[in-house]
């Protein structure tokens, strides 16, 4: 089975091996990730819930080899991110999915839909 850490280091030879680090800043790789998530909204705009249905029931193999192809697409942005930041993707994720498990604690908000505003969104002045 293939690790998170395996993925990030088979994106950074991608990124060597063709010599495009030079390119990278943190802005592009930041704005290439927005653009690729848009790509993925794309394929949903406009689409009734038969559409997801269909993807879900296997009916659109066409249009789920396009998510696919854009959610890799997002996945190496989120890569290619961390390369060029040097920080451990797996480790943030973990990090990332501990505080969101003490955020949403089951017992609080199991079958419902909730958003609790984050600590970071809480601390934040408002400048209105």
């Amino acid at each position: 089975m293939t690790d998170i850490k395996e993925l990030q280091e088979i994106t950074r030879e991608f990124i060597d091996k063709r010599d495009w680090r030079k390119f990278h800043t943190i802005k592009d790789l930041a704005m290439n990730c927005s653009i690729e998530s848009g790509e993925l909204m794309e394929i949903f705009l406009w689409r009734n819930s038969e559409f997801e249905n269909n993807i879900v029931g296997g009916k659109d193999k066409d249009s789920l080899e396009m998510i696919k192809n854009e959610v890799s697409d997002i996945l190496f942005s989120c890569f290619a991110i961390a390369d060029h930041l040097k920080f451990n993707l797996e480790d943030a994720y973990r990090q990332k999915m501990s505080e969101l498990d003490k955020r949403y604690d089951v017992e609080n908000v199991k079958g419902k839909l909730v958003k609790i505003p984050s600590p970071d969104n809480m601390k934040k002045d408002n400048h209105d």
